[in-house]
């Protein structure tokens, strides 16, 4: 499969901080059966966490050169992990912000204490441009965990829904497994990712999450699963 969310790009955000624990994580997730991954650092507007469009794309393509000369068999492409600002749609069209492989889909975050006011206008205005918003870990939010079928109006508004594979095997406490595990049941997930932020504590791994998810929801939902991480950047699935 492809991860559609991790920090692996170094010294941009909280992920790592040199391209030897990036490549580390690339080896990681190689193994895990991943076979490519999106660059996704957090874009924040007005912090410190504000990466130039430029400075991704020169550090994924720096890293592909890495990989390449180390012999790992993986490759990354541009991306972000977007924080919810008013002017997104604006952003997008100037290309201040990146897409997820230069593709039709942005990675919103979705903060963890309450929904931004606004988020469907936002997702509506991203959808006039013909762009399409991917909700990231809306199962570690509270309001999502207190209401699961809150997700079921954005979906309506087109939106996909992404959730960690850590969240699945309870990293992320009880509730945000719970909250997953519901989401699969209720038929509204699109796409499992590692949200991976070093080679320790968050690591890009992404199986035992499908396992956990697999005993839910069968191997046919699986396949989909992987086949929508593909899709989502305009790739076909390998397998």
């Amino acid at each position: 499969m492809i991860d559609l969310h991790c920090h692996l790009l170094p010294n941009i955000d909280d992920g790592p901080k040199t391209w030897e624990e990036s490549l580390e994580m690339a080896s990681i997730a190689h193994q895990d059966g991943i076979k490519g991954a999106v660059m996704t650092p957090h874009w924040i507007q007005g912090t410190n966490w504000e990466p130039k469009s430029s400075t991704v794309i020169e550090k994924v393509n720096e890293f592909n050169i890495r990989l390449l000369d180390a012999g790992i068999d993986f490759k990354v492409y541009p991306g972000m992990e977007i924080g919810i600002t008013a002017n997104l749609a604006e952003f997008v069209s100037s290309g201040r912000i990146l897409t997820l492989a230069e593709g039709e889909c942005l990675l919103l975050e979705i903060p963890f204490y309450s929904l931004p006011y606004g988020l469907e206008e936002i997702i509506n205005s991203l959808r006039k441009i013909g762009k399409k918003a991917i909700l990231a870990h809306p199962e570690r939010g509270k309001e999502f965990q207190e209401n699961p079928a809150r997700i079921l109006d954005f979906k309506e508004l087109g939106a996909l829904v992404q959730i960690t594979a850590g969240s699945l095997c309870g990293d992320f406490g009880d509730k945000a497994k719970k909250c997953a595990l519901e989401f699969a049941k209720m038929g509204v997930l699109d796409i499992v990712s590692s949200d991976a932020h070093s080679t320790r504590r968050r690591r890009p791994i992404v199986s035992s999450g499908l396992k956990v998810l697999e005993a839910e929801i069968g191997s046919d939902k699986i396949d989909e699963i992987i086949e929508n991480s593909y899709n989502v950047i305009g790739l076909k699935s390998t397998t």
